[in-house]
């Protein structure tokens, strides 16, 4: 149904226009159609898109992590710092479990089923970190990079271990 906006002239009967084509799509949808719990299938579909998006978010910090690693050893390497490696590790590990704890008890009663909002966080936290990290022109730089390895190592080994519900 093609019409010019000059057949209508003012925006009050666009808009009645809208409503009558409405009413008569309405009317020409069949019955089953209009049965169908449209609020049902949109939580479901919300849900799985939440789902989704933590999944894309998990292999993206897969990703980040084996190249940041990757880079970050060879560089300890070629410095001659192979030693910072497990401690920056083991630190970002203790880390990330602190941060669990705390955001844990900060938000208790706001547990939702799906999408673990605390693990989100704290990955966003050590990534945005990492980045900063990056910028700066400090002695412990290096430290600092494998701290964010482990924490990122120790996120993922948290979030494998979460149980899959769909």
């Amino acid at each position: 149904m093609k019409v010019s906006m000059a057949e209508f002239g003012e925006p009050n009967k666009v808009k009645m226009q809208i409503d009558v084509v409405r009413e008569k799509l309405w009317e020409a949808t069949p019955d089953s159609v209009k049965e169908i719990p449209w609020k049902k299938a949109e939580k479901i579909l919300l849900e799985r898109l939440l789902l989704l998006g933590q999944n894309a978010f998990k292999w993206a910090l897969v990703i980040f992590f084996i190249f940041s690693s990757l880079s970050d050893v060879i560089f300890s390497i070629s410095r001659n710092q192979e030693l910072i490696i497990p401690c920056g590790l083991f630190v970002g590990c203790l880390m990330t479990d602190f941060l669990k704890e705390i955001t844990n008890e900060l938000f208790r009663n706001s547990e939702e089923k799906g999408l673990n909002w605390q693990l989100v966080g704290i990955g966003c936290f050590f990534v945005l970190f990492k980045f900063l990290c990056g910028s700066l022109v400090l002695p412990a730089r290096l430290f600092l990079f494998h701290l964010v390895n482990g924490g990122l190592m120790q996120l993922l080994w948290l979030w494998r271990s979460l149980p899959e519900e769909r």
